[in-house]
């Protein structure tokens, strides 16, 4: 039960099949609810024919032999979900993204809201989000995952002079672009 516990702690959202009504579900479901986790209720069932303790909840109702539907709808709802916080992060990417472009001569595109959603999420498992005061880690964080190119070696390269150079700037040192 410790490491349910600490998964569910641990989780950005929390989806929950309560199809069978069973009592761990609900136990770990309110976990979730105490942990002010999102939970996504999902069901075979009508949801009309929930427990009266959850019935106040949006459910998405689904078919198995209709699962490209489901899918469809359970990524809806994350996005729904999840999309409002990175919609904040992708901004501030962006303005950094102009910030790079205009300092560095280049044009460089930004990945789309998907895709940059995708790479801060991986990115916050992997590295954790910086404190948004700390300018220079936000500006590392986000210029990677923003520019669709990102992959290109040269552009990882360019990326790192220009924070190398910001983070100089905003110390004192003399900078030098190449």
């Amino acid at each position: 039960m410790g490491k349910i516990e600490t998964e569910i702690q641990e989780a950005d959202i929390i989806v929950g099949d309560i199809s069978y009504p069973n009592p761990n579900v609900f136990y770990e479901l309110g976990i979730a609810r105490a942990n002010k986790k999102p939970v996504i209720f999902l069901t075979q069932d009508k949801p009309e024919n929930a427990p009266v303790d959850v019935r106040q909840f949006e459910f998405i109702q689904y078919d198995l032999s209709k699962h490209e539907d489901l899918l469809g709808r359970l990524d809806n709802a994350v996005q729904h979900v999840l999309g409002p916080g990175y919609q904040e992060l992708y901004e501030r990417a962006i303005a950094t993204l102009r910030a790079f472009n205009s300092a560095t001569g280049s044009t460089y595109s930004a990945s789309s809201l998907e895709e940059f959603q995708a790479r801060a999420i991986r990115g916050e498992r992997l590295e954790g989000l910086p404190d948004p005061e700390n300018r220079a880690a936000l500006r590392e964080f986000l210029l990677p995952k923003v520019i669709s190119e990102a992959t290109d070696i040269s552009v990882m390269r360019k990326i790192d002079i220009w924070l190398s150079s910001q983070n100089a700037s905003a110390s004192g040192d003399p900078v030098t672009l190449r």
